[in-house]
């Protein structure tokens, strides 16, 4: 029987916009009109995870720790939240914007930007894992081998960004006699996100002193911080629900430049929605 599959990696982001790989899902129609999904959970990358960064894949009961969730003719309830129902007068709007002729709801989410409010995921497309000798691309599954582990990067923070992408996107490392693979996995995330945190927080204080020193020679005007409109916040959050406008679109219109501070505003509002 003929098929067609698609295939993605679910990420959970972070406040710092860290991308965690937490789950395979393969997305398989046949001709005779049925379809399967198949999650499979990154369990090594979840274990890493906080509450806050992490709350599960909705419509998974990932306490069961099943190697495979399957989905036999019922769209999940991760996509259903996702995708544009074909009931909708606008459905061709949304195909067009992904170059789609019909709906295909996974690759709808991979070429697409909308963002479900609901949590912090994000669909990326799947890329076949191999052997890799340059770190710019690093996909759940790759291997990396290096002399040494000074190879990795050009200097302290580029080396631990990129042992920390090695780790949350379920790759694997062989520098010499260091390694990272699911046997350690968790204890290097323990040292090497601390370590990581406090070379970034040197960055960017570099960055606040040559902004002053610029300041002070005039060379520096900076920026106001942009007011969010509550009452239009709410309107994107609305619209972003009912997919009726991308995450790219709604950061214009509010006039947010950082995605981790779009997702905080939503979150802040939420809370205080319900702290109300």
């Amino acid at each position: 029987m003929k098929k067609k599959s698609v295939e993605a990696t679910i990420y959970s982001m972070d406040l710092l916009d860290i991308k965690y790989a937490v789950c395979h899902l393969t997305q398989t129609h046949y001709e005779d009109d049925t379809f399967e999904y198949v999650f499979k959970p990154y369990y090594q990358v979840i274990d890493l995870l906080t509450p806050e960064t992490f709350q599960g894949i909705p419509g998974l009961n990932l306490e069961l720790r099943k190697e495979t969730y399957l989905r036999e003719n019922k769209i999940p309830t991760f996509i259903y939240e996702r995708v544009p129902q074909e009931n909708r007068e606008d459905l061709w709007t949304y195909l067009d914007e992904a170059g789609l002729e019909y709906m295909d709801p996974l690759e709808w989410l991979i070429r697409t930007d909308y963002q479900y409010t609901g949590d912090n995921l994000v669909v990326d497309q799947y890329v076949e894992p191999d052997t890799q000798l340059s770190t710019k691309n690093i996909y759940p599954g790759q291997s990396f081998v290096f002399d040494r582990v000074t190879d990795i990067g050009r200097n302290n923070y580029q080396r631990l960004k990129i042992l920390l992408d090695i780790i949350v996107k379920c790759a694997t490392l062989k520098a010499g006699d260091f390694y990272i693979d699911d046997s350690n996995r968790k204890v290097i995330y323990a040292l090497i996100y601390p370590l990581y945190i406090v070379e970034q927080s040197k960055r960017r204080k570099k960055q606040e002193v040559g902004i002053e020193i610029a300041k002070k020679q005039k060379k520096y005007i900076g920026r106001k911080k942009v007011a969010v409109s509550i009452p239009l916040l709410a309107e994107m959050i609305d619209k972003l629900e009912e997919k009726e406008i991308t995450v790219k679109d709604a950061m214009v219109k509010l006039g947010i430049s950082s995605r981790s501070t779009f997702y905080r505003r939503i979150k802040e509002f939420k809370e205080n929605s319900v702290d109300k």
